[in-house]
């Protein structure tokens, strides 16, 4: 059974309706669809959302008075469960009539363009944020994975992608979506106050007050290189035995995680402090930001980290060298090399007014190129070019 919110004020009648389907996401999806809720609020348009029932993102919508429709839109599961999850979002789309239903993710978008098929629905947008898991190319491995995102990809009415990176392996992969994709970079707050100064946010997590600090805030999955983050930790400590770690996180790996500080010997350097609501307090207590990624659309945290004038260390992936530039704004090193992110942290430890002056670039070019309200602009004019294709064609929502 769908649980929906109420909202305090009725949407009017001629509002753009937007169904926004996101899977059970907490970092980068999660602040996207968060800050495309904002958005779309300030901006009058009538706006839902199906994902879990806990989780940031209905968290968020809840607190904003935004109607939630519980529905766990992930590709997890045999056909039957995929297929009754369809059922119940036709059931919503049908109810609802949005002028755009709005997928995030792969899972999502499954589901999403089952039920646009199921309701006679054609106004589907797809964002793809990131590589599918353990596939070497933008479409997922798995014979029913990857039909049902042939399908969607030639369903949807637009597609848009957080990088030119993603949007280039979509295109080698669907020659013909070239003309109905586009890439919109994800965006993060650069108008509003930072976060709490280093030394408050460090009190408050019980991070060390004294000494250079360098941290990694992700999901701690196979993806996002936790143990090559750990063990160029271990190498930056035996040259610089002032540094502390910070962790930030929570996933599968968390054990792994707790046994390699320990098989390590950093239990004293390194702080895992778990999941932290306040990305801008724990990111304003670092000296250096790093991003170990072995794949990654795009990404969100250091988008974060230059709005708040902290350098960063990441790897050369995906989208990653669009946000970061090498050299000015951090330092880009391969993926999955322990010795190159040690020696990119140590670059910067050993140099702060280099440190410094990156992240004052990194500012800047975060106020430049990755604002938030950009995105959310542009992602309304996805949403406009639709809706007067449809228009034109006799398909408006009434």
């Amino acid at each position: 059974m769908e649980a929906v919110a109420t909202s305090d004020a009725t949407a009017a009648a001629d509002a753009p309706r937007i169904l926004l389907v996101a899977p059970p996401a907490q970092g980068g999806i999660a602040t996207h669809v968060i800050s495309l809720l904002d958005g779309l609020r300030k901006s009058d348009y009538a706006a839902r959302v199906v994902c879990p029932q806990q989780g940031r993102i209905a968290q968020s919508a809840r607190e904003r008075g935004v109607p939630v429709h519980s529905i766990l839109c992930t590709a997890q599961g045999g056909p039957l469960r995929l297929a009754s999850r369809a059922v119940r979002l036709a059931r919503v789309i049908a109810e609802f009539r949005p002028h755009i239903v709005h997928t995030h993710s792969y899972g999502a978008t499954a589901i999403g363009s089952a039920a646009c098929g199921l309701a006679r629905w054609s106004s589907l947008i797809i964002t793809l944020h990131n590589y599918p898991p353990a596939a070497d190319s933008i479409r997922p491995t798995g014979g029913l994975r990857r039909r049902a995102f042939d399908m969607a990809v030639r369903r949807a009415k637009h597609i848009v992608t957080v990088s030119d990176a993603l949007r280039r392996s979509l295109v080698a992969a669907y020659p013909e979506l070239l003309a109905r994709s586009i890439t919109i970079y994800n965006g993060v707050e650069t108008q509003g106050p930072p976060g709490r100064n280093p030394a408050e946010a460090r009190a408050r997590m019980g991070l060390p007050a004294e000494v250079s600090l360098v941290g990694a805030v992700a999901r701690l999955a196979p993806q996002k290189g936790i143990p090559e983050f750990l063990r160029a930790a271990r190498l930056v400590a035996d040259a610089h035995p002032s540094v502390a770690f910070a962790l930030a996180g929570d996933g599968p790996l968390l054990p792994e995680a707790v046994a390699l500080r320990q098989q390590l010997a950093l239990d004293r350097q390194l702080h895992l402090v778990g999941h932290v609501e306040a990305i801008k307090d724990f990111i304003a207590s670092l000296d250096v930001l790093v991003v170990p990624s072995l794949s990654e659309g795009s990404s969100v945290v250091a988008m974060e980290a230059m709005a708040a004038a902290r350098p960063v260390v990441a790897t050369a992936v995906g989208g990653v060298p669009e946000v970061v530039a090498n050299g000015e704004t951090g330092l880009l090193v391969p993926p999955g090399n322990a010795q190159a992110l040690a020696d990119g942290m140590l670059e910067l430890l050993q140099d702060p007014p280099r440190a410094q002056e990156m992240g004052e670039r990194g500012r800047l070019r975060a106020v430049r190129e990755f604002d938030v309200n950009d995105m959310v602009e542009k992602t309304k004019a996805v949403y406009a070019d639709v809706m007067r294709d449809d228009l034109r064609a006799g398909r408006a929502h009434r």
